[in-house]
């Protein structure tokens, strides 16, 4: 092979192999008026927790105990059904009773953060009214110990990672039945 061929063969071999580095540099310099790179993305608009009013006081009427394995906590979890709703905000709000088997009840509206797995009270009941909690913090929801019940609300019937705008009638219904999810931990 002479030296001219091989110059020849090289140039062309090298125009095919700059063909698609300069197509893909049109088309980057396209992307870029239609808004398709990231600084034409308009930022989300941060969360916040919309206001809420307190629900009417839990009556054992809509009173559905869930089950809750509280191992050295003797103790029943009953959920107000009358109670549940769902914010604009995404948050799962309910009506607690946590009621010990000596008889003593601890009643609390609560928050749900099902997308950031959060929890937060709202109001604590005593003698048949609400007590506001006025700047309470979310709190990560974990298992084990006393707030173990809110772990299950979240991982067996508030919440569902597979449908995370789940209908109050579902809550409901899982609730009622007692029939989470129940998923493995």
């Amino acid at each position: 092979m002479r030296a001219h061929e091989f110059a020849g063969r090289w140039c062309r071999l090298q125009a095919v192999l700059l063909i698609p580095v300069i197509m893909s540099a049109g088309v980057r310099a396209d992307d870029e008026p239609m808004g398709w790179s990231p600084e034409h993305i308009p930022p989300a608009d941060p969360w916040r927790e919309q206001s809420v009013e307190l629900p009417d006081y839990p009556v054992g009427s809509r009173l559905a105990e869930i089950s809750v394995q509280t191992g050295n906590f003797p103790y029943d979890v009953f959920v107000d059904t009358g109670s549940l709703s769902l914010g604009r905000d995404g948050v799962v709000r309910y009506t607690v009773v946590v009621r010990s088997h000596a008889g003593a009840e601890n009643i609390a509206f609560e928050g749900l953060h099902c997308k950031e797995r959060t929890f937060r009270r709202l109001a604590y009941g005593s003698d048949g009214k609400w007590q506001p909690i006025v700047g309470s913090d979310w709190q990560a929801v974990k298992p084990g110990g006393m707030n173990h019940y809110r772990y299950v609300l979240y991982r067996d019937y508030l919440c569902d990672p597979a449908n995370p705008v789940m209908k109050i009638s579902d809550m409901i219904q899982r609730v009622r039945s007692s029939q989470g999810m129940i998923l493995d931990d």
